[in-house]
């Protein structure tokens, strides 16, 4: 297989006659990262839904679960926030596979430590927090690494199939990773959840070892990490398409994607429920963001993509309301098959347009920008909600949020923020 080796554009990326049913994964080295993703996600997933009800546990009362949930995402924000223009430089300069594994290394350290203190009784909140600091400190390198590594991997016609496989390997063990949890949970504790994640990071492990180098570009003479990394930054900030993605991603980022570390709270105080119901509606979200993500894979849109990165938008909006509003276990597990789905497309779609139209010698440090927004600012988000909830009720919050991010998406669309994308 001819793979790009890091000194020219990545439109010289051609395999052998791939097999065109296949797409991306026909691909043998995406392949494999593939299905370790898929092993490594479900014991995420798994670890999810742990961590979360067991700092609904150790919360000092129901009323505050939603503040210390929001606490935990507000932690992971900062080291995101700090650090990911920093890691997206770095992986346009490093061997990126190099990368890879230190921090799958370090991730599962993490997962293996909380299912330690987990076991022998001795987590405490802070303990929690600690941890989810460590761990998104490592994603802010992992992350966008990854996601500027896929078009290494892959040909220039097979990235948005790649990129909506990338996101099925994430949301596809969103449905049975969360249930699995739920029962363990209730079963035997939440330290298994952990042992068995800090385990799956094995999976990638061995597929890296199986894959080529991924050198970066060379370049006769780079200037600094600063100037480099600020070369990023003005790129997105003069280029008006881009930088609507951005905006409009930051706000989905920010008062809806947060949904899913506030479900736990949702799930005990609203639907009066337990670990199960709480896996059961998970999995829902789940189930609705893998339909999202295989739609990704199966689109071949060439035309018109702005289009459907604002409705995509609204919808998700429009999801979240209906799902604020719902108490019974039905109408809430269907807005969240609807909401999984939006949210999916709309992730999709702004990973594939940051991709497609952003030069490979700069996209480790755009895609680090993506990584801020939906690792950054995503739990800052999930504070920001979860004081709010607490200061007024978790419904209410959440109603508004979904209306507000319904608005944005309806401002972009009827200004056409998106000429060269649509």
């Amino acid at each position: 297989m001819a793979l790009h080796d890091g000194t020219g554009s990545d439109e010289e990326l051609v395999p052998p006659a791939p097999n065109r049913r296949l797409g991306a994964l026909s691909y043998p080295e995406f392949r494999l990262l593939w299905f370790g993703l898929i092993v490594s996600n479900t014991g995420s997933w798994m670890a999810a839904l742990a961590q979360g009800w067991l700092v609904v546990e150790l919360s000092p009362s129901q009323a505050l679960a939603p503040f210390y949930l929001g606490l935990v995402g507000f932690v992971r924000s900062i080291p995101v926030v700090l650090l990911s223009g920093f890691a997206g430089t770095i992986a346009d300069r490093v061997d990126r596979r190099r990368i890879l594994v230190i921090a799958q290394i370090i991730l599962g350290l993490c997962g293996l430590s909380l299912a330690v203190l987990s076991q022998f009784h001795l987590v405490r909140i802070w303990h929690v927090l600690l941890l989810a600091a460590l761990s998104s400190a490592t994603s802010s390198f992992e992350a966008p690494t990854r996601q500027s590594m896929v078009p290494l991997l892959v040909g220039p016609r097979d990235l948005m199939n790649a990129i909506g496989l990338n996101s099925a390997a994430f949301n596809g063990p969103a449905i049975f990773g969360p249930a699995i949890g739920g029962i363990l949970v209730g079963t035997v504790g939440v330290a298994m959840c952990f042992y068995i994640n800090a385990l799956s990071y094995v999976a990638v492990l061995i597929a890296l070892a199986y894959m080529t180098p991924k050198p970066p570009m060379s370049i006769p003479e780079r200037p600094g990490i600063w100037q480099e990394m600020m070369e990023g930054l003005r790129y997105v900030r003069t280029h008006a398409d881009i930088f609507a993605i951005c905006i409009l991603a930051a706000i989905v980022a920010v008062i809806a994607r947060p949904y899913i570390q506030l479900l736990p709270a949702f799930v005990k105080t609203v639907m009066h429920g337990g670990p199960k119901v709480l896996g059961a509606a998970m999995a829902a979200s789940g189930a609705g963001a893998l339909a999202g993500s295989i739609a990704t894979a199966m689109i071949d849109m060439q035309r018109r993509r702005g289009l459907l990165l604002a409705a995509s938008g609204i919808a998700t909006g429009l999801s979240l309301t209906l799902f604020a509003l719902s108490h019974e276990i039905v109408l809430a597990l269907a807005s969240l098959v609807a909401l999984g789905i939006s949210i999916m497309l709309f992730m999709g779609m702004t990973n594939t347009l940051l991709q497609v139209y952003t030069p490979i010698e700069i996209r480790g440090r755009v895609m680090s920008l993506y990584t801020m927004i939906f690792l950054g600012f995503m739990p800052f988000g999930s504070w920001l909600l979860g004081s709010a909830a607490s200061l007024t009720s978790l419904p209410a919050t959440l109603a508004v949020a979904g209306l507000v991010v319904a608005v944005a998406g309806l401002v972009v669309r009827s200004r056409n923020t998106l000429p060269e994308l649509a």
